[in-house]
């Protein structure tokens, strides 16, 4: 019986697209992520009768988006939907593969989601309660499939590699980029593209969210996400979509394509403890196999982008893994995230940082952590705050926490040419 060896490649992002509350590409994103701008706000199909506590979320231009999926020929109805297939078409045609669908594409697609379909089994109920059975469309069950999202963009795209889904709440986004990152790397696909796409701003997904108890009432939708810092209240929900194109070194080069950064490591666990109560033990076992597959020392990160959610009990459990990790060397790490001015994506919320976190590579500027007026002094770090920090750490770190114990970390290296 032959025994097949088994060899790693060095795995490159050439291109991103992203959808969020600041922009729908990666420069303007960028931009008004370093001026400090907020694009939280007023929830903007909230019924004024609608008896909910909260009404701010980080919100995607209609309109951009409107003008994005005509260009890209795109039509889908459904909310998470047109998330997901803007920015894999966005991220394609960024790194320089064809995104009209007219050849294929030999890429692997995974996708990130927490909330998936439920706005559209939220309507299927409504529709069924109020109208019976016979209102029910005969595609319904399509449109709830926890896959769609997936196999539409493989479909209109062309990706003829595998294509599935991973929903892990929060730590979807990361995952599905370690997942990608993994099968590039050992040889299982020639190339990949990673994505995450949630919202879960439809009216009876964002009331149970305001009954769970963690969303901040503060009044001031620019001030009202505060991670770290010890006047804060609870998170604020966010929709968003970010997608990645991953490939071989070789490949990348050969074609002359723009490296925009190497994913070098990647680690996962579960705090098999709680479902919502966060442990940094389980935290810190995370961190320390991303730190082992990329085959570094804690002292070798210059950066983390931070997880950072504004709930007490996540703030102060990050704090302290990263102190675990670190010890000594946590004092002069930056760290910083960008919840406080898109608010929390779930399942999109890992990819739309990791732009940030790429951006922030390739321009030599770490981004602030906004709304950290007074830190909390139980989480004792080095956070980059009110403006830019010049800085081009060579190995960055980005931190994913969920609900349900699911952890996940991703390293990645800044792109030297090498």
């Amino acid at each position: 019986m032959s025994v097949r060896t088994v060899t790693t490649r060095r795995v490159v992002i050439t291109g991103c697209g992203v959808a969020c509350a600041l922009g729908l590409d990666p420069e303007t994103f960028w931009r008004r992520l370093l001026a400090g701008e907020s694009g939280i706000s007023r929830l903007r199909h909230l019924p004024d009768d609608t008896p909910l506590p909260v009404r701010i979320a980080g919100q995607v231009d209609d309109t951009g988006l409107a003008a994005g999926l005509a260009a890209l020929g795109l039509t889908e109805r459904d909310r998470s939907d047109q998330l997901a297939l803007y920015v894999v078409g966005r991220a394609l045609a960024d790194a320089g593969w064809p995104a009209d669908g007219r050849e294929p594409l030999p890429h692997d697609l995974v996708m990130g989601t927490g909330h998936g379909t439920v706005a559209a089994l939220n309507e299927c109920n409504e529709t069924f309660r109020t109208g019976g059975y016979r209102k029910l469309r005969p595609t319904t069950v399509i449109r709830l499939m926890f896959n769609r999202s997936a196999n539409l963009a493989s479909i209109r795209f062309r990706l003829e590699g595998p294509a599935h889904v991973v929903s892990c709440a929060c730590a979807s986004g990361s995952i599905a980029l370690s997942d990608a990152f993994q099968r590039v790397r050992f040889g299982l696909a020639e190339a990949a593209v990673a994505a995450c796409a949630d919202t879960g701003l439809d009216l009876p997904t964002f009331a149970a969210w305001n009954r769970l108890g963690v969303l901040t009432t503060h009044p001031d939708p620019a001030t009202a996400s505060r991670p770290f810092d010890r006047a804060r209240t609870g998170l604020v929900m966010g929709e968003g979509a970010a997608a990645f194109v991953l490939e071989p070194l070789e490949t990348a080069r050969a074609r002359g394509a723009r490296i925009l950064a190497e994913v070098v490591g990647s680690g996962g666990s579960s705090d098999a403890r709680h479902i919502v109560q966060p442990d940094p033990v389980g935290q810190v076992r995370a961190v320390r196999r991303a730190l082992s597959d990329a085959g570094l020392e804690p002292a070798a990160i210059g950066y983390v982008n931070a997880h950072g959610t504004a709930t007490e009990l996540a703030d102060i459990a990050e704090a302290r893994t990263l102190q675990e990790v670190f010890g000594e060397g946590i004092a002069v790490l930056p760290v910083s995230n960008t919840k406080a001015q898109l608010g929390h994506l779930m399942g999109a919320t890992a990819g739309v940082e990791l732009v940030a976190t790429v951006q922030a590579m390739v321009h030599g500027l770490l981004p602030p952590a906004r709304n950290l007026d007074d830190p909390d002094p139980r989480c004792p770090l080095d956070f980059v705050r009110d403006t830019p920090r010049a800085a081009t750490p060579l190995h960055v770190l980005k931190n994913s926490f969920a609900f349900g114990g699911t952890n996940c970390a991703l390293i990645l290296r800044r792109w030297t040419g090498e």
